[in-house]
């Protein structure tokens, strides 16, 4: 008995130093699942052959074009989505609106920005809402179309 006691005392201590030990800033919560239409994968790419992100990538050039491929699940029509895409200076550049009136549940959707002219260089974002709803952003970086001397 004693010997239980004593190991019963020794985990309990052990569980209590380990604790203390846990960094204060980190965290965890437990959110799902998640109910209705949602997101079930999403890349951005260089371009999409018969339905098939192509060049997947998160670096771009001006003159190129960015595609946004959406793969959705539990989607249900009637539904709009929309894509909207903002430069390294947090000004919205362009808005895609998709309306989905029929289809399947599962669906495929491809949203895209014409980089040509003057796309500043810099950090920019695509935000992806379904009937005004945020789901899912991507960053992607575009370069300078001018080579350092």
């Amino acid at each position: 008995m004693a010997m239980r006691t004593r190991s019963l005392a020794a985990t309990v201590l052990a569980v209590v130093l380990l604790s203390a030990c846990a960094h204060e800033n980190a965290g965890s919560e437990l959110v799902g699942p998640l109910a209705g239409p949602r997101v079930a994968e999403s890349v951005l790419a260089l371009g999409i052959w018969e339905g098939v992100p192509v060049g997947i990538t998160d670096t771009f050039v001006p003159g190129e074009i960015v595609h946004l491929w959406v793969r959705w699940e539990k989607l249900e029509p009637p539904h709009v989505a929309e894509a909207v895409w903002i430069n390294p200076s947090d000004d919205i550049v362009d808005t895609s609106v998709l309306d989905i009136d029929d289809g399947p549940a599962e669906q495929i959707t491809v949203f895209t920005l014409d980089l040509s002219g003057m796309s500043p260089e810099g950090d920019w974002e695509v935000e992806l809402l379904l009937d005004d709803e945020f789901h899912r952003s991507h960053l992607f970086f575009v370069w300078s179309s001018q080579l350092p001397n």
